[in-house]
């Protein structure tokens, strides 16, 4: 399993584009909001980091990717998160 997963975005308006690092012992779940939106809660259910993506139709790819990230074997220290052919990440926000 990662220690940290580095999430690349591409177009972050406000945000400098490149790699956003997450540790993975903070992460409790990750789940698709819509079609354009994936939620990642922390330990700490309240708070919550929100991806903005392009979308992925009906299949929950980008946080079939994520998971996949934090489970990798073997993990190593850090783990880049692979997204599907067509799908870029245009923003990271967390509350």
């Amino acid at each position: 399993m990662a220690q940290f997963i580095k999430i690349n975005v591409t177009d972050a308006g406000a945000l400098p584009n490149g790699g956003h690092i997450f540790n993975t012992d903070d992460i409790f779940t990750v789940y698709a909001a819509s079609g354009t939106t994936t939620i990642m809660h922390s330990n700490n259910v309240l708070d919550l980091t929100t991806v903005t993506h392009d979308t992925t139709g009906t299949t929950p790819s980008v946080r079939d990717a994520i998971n996949a990230a934090i489970a990798a074997n073997p993990g190593g220290v850090m783990a880049t998160v692979n997204l599907p052919t067509g799908i870029t990440v245009t923003g990271i926000a967390s509350a």
